[in-house]
């Protein structure tokens, strides 16, 4: 029979290649395989509802070992400041390159052919998952528009309050002078020397008030 060594089991046998086909084997087989498809799995419910985040450093850059083509591949896919959930995963399960190698290690090691299908990604999966993708994108990048328009209108509001409040100051403290003058100075000044100048205004008007009352 010979020698014969199992990289899944990782260890030599002396029966030869029916090794393959012991119980230790394919226990450690489906074990193997089961941690795989639980990755699959997952990664199977992005392709009609696809998720865009925003990047995060090492939560996005996940590794899976992928148990047939023998090299760990990205989980997650990520360009720039976004990352498609699942979407390494998938894209690489729907590579010509992983079926290849999905065929050849269902042979080596003698796996169930009942499930191999499983651990593929069809084409028309991946299209499916591609179109539900470009939803994803214009869906975060109106949330995104929101989140800015919001931003902006708290800044408009709080500049507003800003304005009001050394406009009301500026009244009481120069009362003769003219308007324009008043709302010239609060535009030229900007929000930071503003605050400061409205707090040593209201210093000196505190000292006014106990050198006079």
């Amino acid at each position: 029979m010979g020698l014969f060594y199992c990289p899944l089991c990782r260890l030599t046998a002396f029966t030869g290649r029916r090794h393959l086909y012991s119980g230790s084997h394919q226990q450690r087989l489906r074990e193997a395989l089961g941690r795989l498809q639980a990755k699959v799995q997952l990664a199977r419910k992005m392709i009609k509802n696809a998720v865009v985040v925003k990047y995060e450093v090492g939560e996005h850059e996940q590794l899976f070992w992928c148990l047939c083509c023998k090299q760990e591949v990205k989980r997650h896919l990520s360009h720039g400041s976004l990352t498609v959930l699942h979407g390494g995963l998938l894209q690489h399960m729907a590579s010509l390159e992983h079926k290849k190698e999905a065929n050849k290690f269902w042979w080596e090691n003698k796996a169930d052919a009942k499930i191999k299908e499983q651990f593929l990604i069809s084409p028309e999966d991946y299209e499916r998952f591609k179109s539900s993708l470009v939803k994803a994108l214009d869906a975060y990048e109106e949330k995104e528009d929101e989140v800015i328009k919001e931003m902006a209108s708290h800044i408009r509001e709080v500049e507003q309050s800003r304005q009001e409040m050394l406009h009301a100051v500026l009244e009481v403290c120069f009362p003769r002078m003219h308007l324009s003058s008043i709302q010239q100075m609060i535009v030229s000044t900007s929000p930071l020397s503003s605050y400061r100048w409205l707090f040593s205004t209201l210093i000196l008007m505190l000292k006014l008030h106990t050198i006079y009352f």
